[in-house]
């Protein structure tokens, strides 16, 4: 019985997970097969045997490992709530005032954030109580973060939904001298933008909304936060409106 004991804690320990260790118990202690094949082997040959064992211990540890993110994404929703909503500065789309807030982690570079742009634009001129909180969260390569400072710098000219829009559309390249020229072409001082890329506090948001998407678990964009609810990916405008009223429904200042 001591060994028993002893190998049902060492599979546990090495997370093969509950399905295994029933399958353990179910064999005969080393005292039923004296004389034939040792109890290690009978374990041995088992697993091998039933390959499928890891599998479905597997899939237990990951839907424990989901439920675990999810409770931990919903104390972070909460207790952050003030920070996920404020806009840090950037102008809001929408009704500043509005009674839900939709906020959004995107890259400009995120074809699946381009796709979004109309989705979101549609959800706020239909909606006149919601207000739309962008979180700039540059995660695919050094372009994407040129364009995100080129952004939140704009914001020094009053021209952050103007550039914001603009970039989201584009479809071309993402180099320097491609955005640019796009800034010029709404006006924008270049010399000035390009300055003002390089002040602290436009690599403070950044940062600010890395470390925001990394209590929240976010890893991908885009990402939306409706209400005490995170969405990930793109969603389409119907479900998008469900969400909207499901949260007025719960809160009546989200």
């Amino acid at each position: 019985m001591r060994l028993r004991f002893l190998l049902i804690s060492l599979v546990l320990l090495a997370s093969v997970g509950a399905a295994l260790a029933l399958a353990v118990l179910s064999l005969p202690s080393r005292e039923d097969v004296a004389g034939q094949m040792s109890f290690d082997q009978k374990v041995r040959n088992y697993l091998i045997s039933n390959p499928e064992i890891f599998a479905q211990a597997a899939q237990i540890l990951q839907k424990r490992s989901l439920r675990r993110r999810g409770a931990q994404r919903m104390r972070s929703l909460a207790a952050l709530k003030r920070i996920i909503r404020s806009p840090r500065g950037l102008p809001v789309l929408g009704n500043p005032k509005g009674d839900v807030t939709v906020v959004e982690f995107f890259d400009y570079r995120c074809p699946y954030c381009k796709r979004s742009l109309d989705v979101l634009r549609r959800l706020v001129k239909d909606d006149p109580n919601l207000r739309l909180v962008f979180k700039e969260f540059p995660i695919l390569g050094p372009q994407s973060v040129y364009a995100s400072r080129m952004a939140i710098a704009s914001r020094a000219q009053g021209k952050y939904l103007e550039l914001h829009h603009a970039l989201m559309s584009h479809r071309g390249q993402f180099d320097p001298i491609s955005l640019i020229e796009i800034a010029r072409g709404l006006g924008l001082d270049i010399d000035r933008l390009g300055a003002d890329m390089q002040k602290p506090w436009v690599g403070a948001m950044i940062k600010e909304v890395r470390s925001l998407a990394d209590r929240l678990a976010i890893t991908g964009t885009p990402a939306l936060v409706i209400g005490d609810e995170l969405v990930p990916g793109y969603t389409d405008l119907v479900t998008l409106k469900t969400l909207v009223l499901e949260a007025r429904r719960k809160c009546a200042t989200c």
